[in-house]
């Protein structure tokens, strides 16, 4: 949790998955957008500890700006049942199925909206990205 030191004024963005996703997710978005500031990706790996995994996902979380959000990989998962268990039943804004598209809209509009407002947001978005091109070669 040290090599993370967060702005103040921004809500922050925390990516939890199993393995590397949500590194590698991270790294895509940067790619893309450039710098993504107040953005932490905690992996779990095979061999972490599951308890200590997830204090230090609610550490990382709780040291970040008022407003900041969760993107988890998987409901019902390792990372999201950890820090489920962790917040005492506090309520925090989190949601399931991340993904770029997600991450990119995320960085973009928390400058604009945050917490439950932007989940809610990103979640409508996430449904309209996921896209079938099956359209895109029909003929008419």
């Amino acid at each position: 949790m040290s090599d993370y030191t967060f702005d103040p004024a921004l809500p922050g963005i925390l990516l939890l998955s199993h393995g590397p996703l949500c590194e590698a997710i991270l790294s895509s978005a940067r790619l893309i957008a450039g710098s993504c500031d107040n953005v932490a990706a905690l992996p779990l790996r095979e061999d972490d500890d599951v308890e200590a995994y997830g204090d230090k996902a609610m550490a990382l979380f709780k040291s970040m700006p008022e407003g900041s959000i969760v993107l988890f990989d998987l409901l019902g998962g390792t990372p999201f049942n950890q820090l489920m268990m962790k917040s005492g039943g506090e309520a925090f804004p989190g949601l399931c199925g991340m993904n770029l598209p997600m991450l990119l809209e995320a960085v973009s509009l928390r400058e604009v909206m945050n917490g439950d407002e932007l989940i809610d947001t990103l979640a409508d978005s996430a449904r309209e990205a996921v896209v079938n091109i099956r359209s895109f070669f029909e003929v008419s």
